[in-house]
């Protein structure tokens, strides 16, 4: 795994790109839908030197690209896999996707202690200056959505749109406290009772049990992350980063969501009108990436196109 530093980031990626005609996407398995395999690379890992932390990145990209960068933010002390069945779609769209493991995850590191949201949209602000982009598009998974609205917030100039997936914060969970810190954050749990608490918190109730097991089977736990997130969003009021700027929103949400209730979408498209583009999707829950993939990527897709980074 290579450490890229802003000198070297965008000649990598080239690199990248050339590869990209020699290899094939493997089928993560039969939850992924088909796509185009041969103009996609795997996803390239690397690191990038921020100075004040190491970030790890995992690249999905094409030799179809347009130019534009997608930088994605997972949830809750999650890492960037869960982007699996996204990132190749958007590649083979035409867009550079760069999914960020913040702070404490998958190998990334920087100080935990004492950091609220804004700290953390800095961090993404210095992901963009490592890969030369003046501007690009925002993906924001559950609490990712929030780091990523205080991003277009305080840096207006380096985001073009922001995407919302199970986007929370203002309705109230369905679930009972404490579920999903329990899903999250016991690994001692059996795995039935994390396919428990992940029907309950996670996915739609149509959502296939194989699905629901294959998530269990695959859950990584970065508990320091997880609560070092937890604590800087308790110390961002919520008033700094809703609106998530003034530009284009999309906002994708399951029906089924109990963890992000629809509610949500439906407050913010009654309060800022035609700013926001709403997509329910019924039988999805809060991992509507992996329920839905096909149809999350195609509302991000047909989103982005009618906002093209100027």
């Amino acid at each position: 795994m290579k450490t890229l530093h802003h000198s070297t980031a965008s000649n990598i990626l080239r690199f990248a790109v050339l590869l990209a005609s020699s290899l094939l996407l493997l089928a993560n398995n039969s939850t992924a839908q088909s796509i185009d395999e041969s103009t996609l690379a795997p996803p390239l890992e690397t690191t990038v030197d921020i100075s004040h932390a190491q970030l790890n990145v995992l690249i999905w990209e094409s030799q179809n690209s347009n130019g534009e960068t997608i930088l994605a933010l997972p949830g809750s002390g999650a890492d960037v896999t869960r982007y699996k069945y996204i990132g190749p779609r958007l590649a083979d769209a035409g867009y550079r996707f760069i999914g960020i493991n913040q702070r404490g995850i998958m190998g990334s590191n920087g100080e935990l202690e004492n950091l609220d949201l804004h700290d953390y949209a800095r961090d993404i602000v210095d992901v963009m200056n490592a890969f030369d982009q003046n501007k690009v598009h925002m993906v924001g998974w559950a609490m990712g959505n929030r780091t990523s609205r205080v991003v277009a917030t305080n840096f207006p100039e380096r985001v073009a749109t922001v995407s919302l997936i199970a986007a929370g914060g203002l309705a109230p969970p369905l679930t009972e406290p404490g579920e999903l810190s329990q899903l999250l954050g016991n690994k001692d749990l059996s795995t039935e009772e994390k396919v428990r608490l992940a029907r309950r918190t996670m996915f739609s109730p149509a959502s296939d049990e194989k699905l629901i097991r294959e998530y269990v089977a695959d859950l990584n736990y970065w508990n320091e992350a997880r609560r070092s997130q937890s604590r800087a969003n308790q110390a961002t009021p919520r008033e700094l980063w809703w609106a998530g700027g003034t530009g284009p929103m999309l906002i994708i949400q399951g029906l089924d969501d109990k963890t992000a209730p629809p509610e949500n979408g439906m407050r913010m498209k009654k309060e800022y009108g035609e700013r926001i583009t709403l997509k329910n999707l019924p039988d999805a829950g809060h991992a509507m990436g992996l329920e839905k993939p096909a149809e999350t990527a195609s509302a991000l897709i047909s989103f982005l196109r009618s906002h093209p980074i100027e």
